[in-house]
Formats: structure tokens, sequence, C-alpha cells
């Protein structure tokens, strides 16, 4: 091929990802707004309980645990470009409905219950199709792209938490309007894509056939087991505790007005993703890691030493220190464990495979919402926090010793 050609190639491929970019930003800039407006709602709006607010966490995940499988099958067997167009179009809806309800005085918690049983369902099918098009779509350098793809995702949210923390500005009405704008701005960024057919035939087997097949795929990769298991435990014991215990301890510790809270909060947040930005940035400029299972394992030893240290009364400010440090550790883990299962992955089955890791964070979320909002009522804030910490010792011991994660060791891509 000449060098015209080549050049030719590049640019193509250049703005299929951006494209590609273009519509996760979207996409996160949403779930940003919506990840501080969602809890505002819950424990100042409505001034729920905490058992209460870790229910309405949960509600936002729990979609995953009965919906990824399935829609990791849909994107292995179906254009991911049009799936895309169809939840990106259909996402801008619930916003739009919830504004209305809040305009019209009717906000219950019913109300936000199906909000984010609806917004959890759709990302159940967002995710997979985003997740295998990826590969697809950057071709060659996947831990690059895949940290590009995580820089932007992080970002983005960030972007959308700074946007969230004018609520007390612009009202809570015009922020959920907002974000049905945004993410019709994706719909029309998918638009433009080229169209991303699936890599298998269409198959005769029943969907629940095609969901077992995925998994046992990804049992039997052993690294990818392992990743997956680890996610879930992420999901279980670090983000059940980011979701319930920091908007309680906002409200509750550190005494906070209503107006105060989505400015602290999105303060958190802004720590948290910063961290997770600052060191994809590294990791972009470091490139290829080879021992990627044990910068996971010394991250998420990381974090709970700093779930540990929410025991201790603080100020407010050495707070956001930790969660910008545990930040960090949370975008190593993701980055490290995402780079993993896509390249161990089989192309056949890559779809169904990525599904089962996001399953394995997003379905142990919502269990470790409710769990700690109810360990939280019972222990109250300052002791909840030790019982994750101290299960996640075991769990990294027994991964160390049993599993093939400290051990692992990728070849350059």
């Amino acid at each position: 091929m000449t060098a015209t050609g080549n050049g030719d190639v590049a640019l193509a491929r250049r703005r299929r990802l951006n494209l590609y970019l273009g519509g996760q930003a979207s996409w996160f800039v949403s779930l940003g707004i919506q990840f501080v407006i969602f809890p505002f709602l819950v424990t100042q709006v409505l001034h729920e309980p905490a058992a209460r607010v870790g229910i309405a966490q949960m509600s936002l995940m729990a979609p995953a645990i009965l919906f990824m499988l399935l829609g990791g099958t849909v994107a292995d067997h179906g254009d991911a470009r049009r799936i895309l167009i169809r939840v990106h179009l259909l996402s801008a809806l619930p916003p739009l409905v919830l504004a209305g309800i809040y305009l019209s005085g009717n906000l219950t918690y019913a109300s936000l219950i199906v909000f984010a049983l609806t917004m959890g369902t759709l990302s159940a099918f967002a995710i997979p199709a985003r997740d295998s098009a990826l590969t697809r779509v950057a071709e060659t350098g996947i831990q690059q792209a895949v940290t590009m793809a995580m820089g932007v995702q992080m970002g983005s949210q960030l972007v959308g938490m700074l946007i969230a923390a004018l609520a007390g500005i612009t009202g809570t009405p015009a922020l959920l309007i907002f974000q049905a704008v945004v993410m019709l701005a994706g719909f029309f960024a998918s638009l433009k894509l080229a169209p991303l057919p699936p890599s298998n035939a269409a198959s005769t087997e029943s969907r629940f056939a095609q969901i077992v097949d995925g998994v046992k795929t990804a049992a039997a990769v052993p690294i990818v087991a392992t990743v997956i298991g680890l996610n879930f435990a992420v999901g279980l014991f670090y983000v059940g505790s980011f979701l319930v215990v920091l908007p309680l301890m906002i409200r509750d510790i550190y005494l906070t007005s209503a107006a105060e809270f989505t400015v602290k909060f999105a303060i958190i947040n802004i720590c948290f993703w910063g961290g997770t930005i600052l060191v994809n940035m590294v990791l972009f400029r470091i490139g290829h890691i080879g021992h990627r299972g044990r910068m996971m394992m010394g991250s998420l030893a990381s974090g709970l030493v700093i779930l540990a240290l929410f025991h201790f009364p603080m100020p407010f400010w050495m707070i956001c220190v930790l969660v910008f440090w545990w930040g960090m550790g949370a975008g190593t883990t993701m980055t490290m464990g995402r780079t993993i299962v896509q390249i161990a992955a089989p192309e056949s089955h890559r779809a169904r495979v990525l599904a089962a890791y996001q399953l394995g964070f997003s379905g142990g979320a919502p269990i470790g919402a409710l769990t700690m909002g109810l360990l939280v009522g019972w222990l109250g804030i300052f002791d909840a926090v030790l019982v994750p910490s101290t299960i996640m010792v075991g769990i990294l011991a027994a991964l160390y010793l049993l599993s093939p994660i400290w051990s692992y060791k990728a070849e350059m891509e």
C-alpha cells in the first residue's frame, strides 16, 4: 500500500475512533450529572434513611444482574452501531420525564426507583455494545485504546459532575433536561459511525443457550475468570461503600444543607475521578504494561487501606485526599482489568465475555449498596466501613495464593 493509502486508512481509523469516543463522552457526561443529582434527590429532597438510600442506589445497578449477559448476547449477534443509536435515543426520555415530575411537585421515592431501573436497564444493553465495538474501531494498540477510552469515560463523568454542582444555580429540572440533550448528542455521534456488524453469523440457538455459552467461554480462560471474580468483589465491597457511605457521611457527619450537599458531593466525585484521569494519563504515557495483574492487586490493596481509614473522624479536606488516592487505584484497576479481558476474550464471544466482566462489577455493586445501607443503619458509618475492608484482605490473600493473577504477564499487542 502507498504512503497516501496508509494515510487515508489511518485518517479513517482516527475519525472512526473520534466518533466512538464522542458517543462515549456523551453517555458519561450524562452519567456524571446523574451520579450527583440522583443521590441529592434521595437524601436531600426526600430525606430518605440509610437503608432506603442503599435500595435507591441499588436500583440504578440491579438491572445489570438481569440484563447484562443478555445485552452481551445481543451485541455479539447484532450491529453495535444500531444498538448504540437506540439506547442513546431511549435514554434521553427518562430524565425528561423525571424533570416533568419534579416540576409538577409529584416527586416520590417510587418515581425515583422507576427512573433508576429504566436507566439501569438501558445501560445493561449499551455497555456490552460499546465495549465490544472498541477493539474493531481501534484495530491496533488495544491497551492504549482502552486507556484512551477509559480516560474519556472518566473525564466526561468529571465534567458531568462539575455541571451537576451548579444545581443550586440552575435548578434540578434544568440539569435533567440538559442530561437528556447530552444523550441526544451521543445519538447523533453514533448515527455517523459506519455500521459495526457482528462477527458471528445469525445463531439458531436460544438467547439463553447463547448466554450460557458466553459464561462458559469466560470461565474457561483462567485469567478472565479471575478478573471477573475480582470485579465482583470490587463492586460488592468498594462501589457499594462509595455509593452509600460518602453521601451519608456528607449529610450526617459534615452536616451540610441541601445547597451545600451537591457542591460537597461533586467535590468528592471530582477528587475520585480526577485521580482516575491522572493515573490513566500516566498509563497512556507509559504504554505497554506486562504485569497488569500485579498492578490490579496493588491498587485494590490501597483501596482497602483507604476504606479502613474512613473509620477515623477527619476533616473534609482529608476525606478528599483519600478519595483522590482511591480514584487513582480505581483507574488502574479498571484499565488493567478491561485490557486483560479485551485481549483474552475470543472474537466470537467478546461482547458476551465483556458483559460477564461488567456484570461482575455491576452485579456486585447493587448488593454492596444495599448491604452497606443496612450496615450503616446498624453499626454507624465509622464502624460499617471496617467490614468490607477486612473481607477484602482475605480475598486478596486468596487470589495471591490460588489464582494466576499475580504471575500473569501479557505479551506486546
